[in-house]
């Protein structure tokens, strides 16, 4: 099949045509999701992306950036600027590298792929195209006939024939193409043709010659992901290295412990203080229930600083910090640090230095045993609200070690939190170059629309550039109601009670729904007719301590009766016919165009937006139908992604119950790390500790933090 080919017609009623990878036959599209294709160990998601990747076999780098990207869509836009730099017979190998694509994602996913092509029967398969006419086929008169050399579905057609005729022993016919110079990453790119095809139709749902688990290397995206539950270390002792003998404990929570360890009552080595700041100058520090009690410098946040710490409570190295309304949550750590806290906190001193390891103690305070004591002990009309008053708290009784052995078990552990913060960071990591992509997609989509083809006309915007010649560019405030929240989280009696959607709900989600669990307060009739949530409302953060945070938006699917905007947060209400609210939405989350917000936020310790910000801030706005398209198009395109970073979120969550699970044997003597000795691989460095903390943390510090109920 040569270049020079002659033009064919077809007719849509009597063929197989595709465009969108969303129609029935849409899989065929080299566009189409689901399909990865194994190459010299590398996991390439799309048949696009590895045609697109035989361009520039002597351009590894190029090769790394578009297999590193998750839509195919980015994967062939991330390779125009570099076209010019094909290699120089691309033109006279391109179709043969095609076919080649397609035989490798026949044989990567089997099962899928051939039963897709035999549904398509006997009739011409046909890609639909609005300029291409060598790949495809272009409309024409009515709409029901289609012109070009179709390049790709006659390349289909052949591939449905050779499966029709030899069955599975068609998914082996993947050579590569007898062409010079065919490399990926350096390599020449191989195939294992010794590796038996699946054997039965169901064995599984992708059947694959080369595996369907393969994983992107560190060479194409970075660092592998790690395993969703680490392993333990080869010097950390086996799980029978228990104790000698064991006694009951007086605390109902706690399993046994070692014979020879003491337990006490707090009050034996500690007693409350009260010390006050008359500066407010000291270090803030923020008491987690993931990390303790650390700077809050250290920390990213979502809550907010108070005008003045004057009377802040001093708490200084060794001394226990509880958030007293927090406790059931963990709340609480052994400082290491001179700083001040909440005047609301609880601040214990011990009586002698030597008696705990303050991290030993650190550890054993946030684990569940002593967690499910708090709640046990502290009093409270709801359990968001339960308070764990000094006596309450002195009264616990504390397991003691002896001091060496709590030194050893600190070591330990520091030493096994590294391991897991390296994999929580390199888990991280990738959630960072998935939710980077996400926003490119989001970005191109809302800034230039979905058509290539359309021509564009100066934005008069100078970070907007370029829009399509068809669509306007907008004020805020001329397509959408910008209504400022004044509603606090305190409740009045004359006043109505409603749920509050308020900053964190926001900042951590994409769309607000009834099902979340929302604060619960008061408003006046007035602020309930003005602020509450309406199908199609998009909320934004409009203060925050960086200007990064500015403008963080959330829509609103389903109008949300007796839910209000709470303080901290803009209301913008979309004009009917005008913009549609998850295209709003989509717009102020893309990076250009919230990049105008993180300019115009002003402060120095503080950012804020004024409504005259928001309201003459600018978005592209393309007709309403398009509108809806974009928005279909970015869940499309995203909805992988998400998925994907929903699923690093879970393994992270099972790493952190792996390593609570650890820390609770270790400290109650479950496991004895007397016989420990740290190996190469269990160096220490705070900064990897630090990720332990995770992304949001909870921490009250701040205004909202007054100790009322």
């Amino acid at each position: 099949m040569g270049d020079s080919d002659k033009t064919r017609t077809y007719s849509r009623k009597e063929s197989v045509v595709f465009l969108k990878t969303s129609e029935p036959f849409g899989g065929l599209s080299n566009m189409a999701g689901g399909y990865p294709i194994n190459v010299n160990g590398l996991r390439i998601l799309t048949s696009e992306a590895l045609y697109q990747v035989c361009r520039f076999p002597h351009l590894p780098d190029v090769q790394k950036m578009i297999i590193g990207q998750i839509s195919p869509m980015t994967a062939k836009m991330r390779s125009k600027p570099y076209r010019k730099d094909s290699r120089p017979d691309w033109d006279q190998v391109r179709v043969r590298i095609m076919r080649w694509s397609l035989r490798m994602k026949l044989a990567n996913n089997w099962n899928t792929f051939s039963a897709l092509l035999l549904r398509t029967g006997e009739r011409p398969i046909v890609e639909e195209s609005r300029k291409d006419d060598f790949w495809g086929a272009k409309v024409v008169d009515n709409g029901d006939t289609l012109i070009g050399m179709n390049v790709l579905g006659r390349l289909l057609m052949e591939l449905r024939e050779q499966v029709k005729q030899q069955g599975r022993d068609a998914a082996l016919d993947v050579v590569p193409p007898d062409i010079p110079q065919f490399l990926l990453l350096g390599r020449p790119i191989e195939v294992a043709l010794d590796s038996p095809p699946p054997k039965a139709a169901d064995d599984q749902e992708q059947g694959a010659l080369f595996g369907t688990d393969a994983t992107v290397s560190v060479e194409a995206v970075g660092p592998p992901a790690p395993a969703a539950v680490p392993a333990a270390p080869a010097a950390a002792p086996s799980r029978k290295a228990a104790y000698e003998a064991y006694r009951p404990t007086r605390m109902r929570w706690l399993p046994p412990v070692p014979e020879h360890w003491n337990e006490q009552r707090a009050k034996t080595f500690f007693r409350e203080v009260d010390e006050r700041s008359k500066t407010g100058q000291e270090e803030l520090l923020s008491v987690s229930h993931l990390t303790g009690v650390t700077p809050r410098s250290q920390k990213k946040v979502t809550m907010f600083k108070a005008a003045s710490y004057v009377g802040s409570k001093l708490c200084r190295p060794g001394d226990i910090v509880i958030n007293t309304l927090w406790a059931w949550m963990a709340a609480l750590g052994a400082s290491r640090h001179v700083g001040i806290v909440s005047p609301a906190y609880g601040v214990y001193r011990p009586h002698r230095a030597d008696n705990f390891n303050p991290a030993y103690l650190d550890y054993l305070l946030r684990t569940r045993a002593y967690v499910a004591e708090y709640i046990g002990r502290s009093t409270g009309i709801r359990s968001s609200r339960l308070r764990l008053y000094p006596n309450q708290f002195l009264d616990i009784a504390l397991v003691q070690p002896p001091r060496p052995e709590q030194d050893l078990i600190v070591a330990y552990l520091r030493a096994q939190d590294a391991h897991i913060a390296r994999l929580i960071k390199a888990k991280r990591a990738l959630i960072d170059l998935l939710t980077e992509q996400k926003l490119r997609i989001i970005d191109h989509a809302v800034t230039s629309g979905l058509d290539e083809s359309v021509a564009l006309k100066p934005s008069g915007i100078e970070w907007l550039g370029h829009v399509p010649k068809h669509w306007d560019v907008a004020l805020l405030k001329h397509v959408a109601d910008v209504r400022f929240s004044g509603v606090d989280k305190h409740s009045h009696d004359h006043e109505i009670p409603v749920r509050l959607c308020n900053y964190t709900d926001v900042y951590k989600n994409d769309e607000i729904a009834d099902s979340m669990e929302l604060m619960r307060a008061t408003a006046t009739a007035g602020e309930i007719a003005r602020l509450t949530l309406n199908a199609g409302d998009v909320i934004i953060t409009k203060d925050s301590e960086t200007p990064d945070d500015i403008a963080v938006p959330a829509w609103v699917p389903n109008s949300l009766p007796g839910v209000v905007c709470a303080y901290h947060l803009g209301l913008l209400r979309p004009e009917p016919g005008r913009i549609e609210g998850e295209f709003l939405f989509r717009a102020i989350g893309s990076a250009r165009i919230a990049e105008q917000f993180h300019v115009l936020a002003t402060g120095v310790t503080r950012f804020a937006l004024s409504k005259h910000d928001v309201k003459n801030a600018v978005i592209p706005l393309p007709p309403i139908e398009e509108q809806k398209a974009i928005c279909k198009w970015i869940s499309d395109e995203c909805k992988p992604l998400e998925e994907a970073i929903l699923r690093a979120e879970d393994e992270i969550k099972l790493i952190r119950e792996y390593r609570d699970r650890q820390i609770a044997d270790v400290v109650t003597g479950q496991v004895d790390v007397r016989g420990w000795v740290p190996g190469p691989d269990d160096g220490v460095a705070d900064e990897d500790l630090a990720v332990l903390g995770g992304d949001e943390e909870l921490d009250t510090n701040g205004e909202d933090d007054d100790g009322d109920d």
